[in-house]
């Protein structure tokens, strides 16, 4: 093609015909342009497909990871709301100055369940790697930011703080008053009477409602926002 287009303007200045080369000549400069217009537009749109391909791969992970984490809430919920019952019954027991039954023992286990959160962020860490612009909808990437690195975060410390003063403060406790400690079953007291007049005990029991009713709100909270966020995942998902 070269070569053609070296002929013609050889012939054309052989001819001495000078206008009519300088026509060609700008002709084939805008032929050249155009050529290379077109490549450059033809690469923007080969990267532009394989931006928009890594991200529909991205998102797609992300959902598989945030249904894992429904799954990890939902079965801490149960947990919490077993502790949180736990400590109602324990506490009227305390407070009527009831008598000591063997059903109580399980009450005093599941009070001391504080159930870790891990959630599942390896398709979020890429995101970050690859850049978090390279999710195109604001509000979808908002959302997700504002879940990984802020409520995630703030839901972990919670509870990493309560699993810290159980472990520190109420382990003690326990192995000092209680003859068997089963987290997962049963707990016997050495002496009811005495426990259930332990200020220390008792503190903990009212803390531990108060606690795992403010842990069940969050956990409810970031249980909304990743629903919301596997929707806009799936209103994305079929633009592809």
């Amino acid at each position: 093609m070269i070569k053609f287009f070296r002929k013609i303007r050889q012939r054309l200045l052989t001819e001495n015909r000078i206008s009519k080369y300088l026509i060609y000549a700008i002709g084939e400069i805008i032929l050249v342009v155009l050529g290379i217009l077109i490549a450059f537009q033809v690469n923007n749109w080969n990267e532009k497909r394989k931006t928009e391909a890594s991200a529909f791969s991205i998102l797609e992970e992300l959902k598989f990871n945030l249904n894992d984490d429904i799954d990890d809430i939902m079965i801490n919920i149960g947990y919490h709301k077993q502790a949180k019952n736990s400590s109602k019954i324990i506490s009227h027991v305390l407070g009527s100055n009831l008598q000591y039954n063997d059903s109580l023992d399980h009450h005093f286990s599941s009070v001391l369940i504080v159930p870790l959160f891990v959630p599942t962020t390896t398709a979020y860490n890429k995101l970050r790697e690859t850049g978090t612009d390279l999710i195109n909808n604001d509000s979808l990437r908002f959302e997700i930011i504002r879940l990984y690195d802020r409520e995630y975060v703030f839901l972990k410390d919670w509870i990493g703080s309560e699993r810290k003063q159980m472990y520190n403060n109420m382990y003690n406790l326990y192995q000092a008053n209680f003859d068997t400690i089963d987290f997962t079953g049963k707990s016997h007291p050495s002496d009811f009477g005495e426990l259930s007049g332990n200020r220390d005990f008792i503190n903990y029991i009212n803390h531990k409602n108060y606690y795992s009713t403010f842990t069940l709100n969050l956990y409810e909270r970031d249980l909304a926002a990743i629903k919301k966020i596997i929707k806009m995942i799936d209103e994305e998902l079929l633009k592809k």
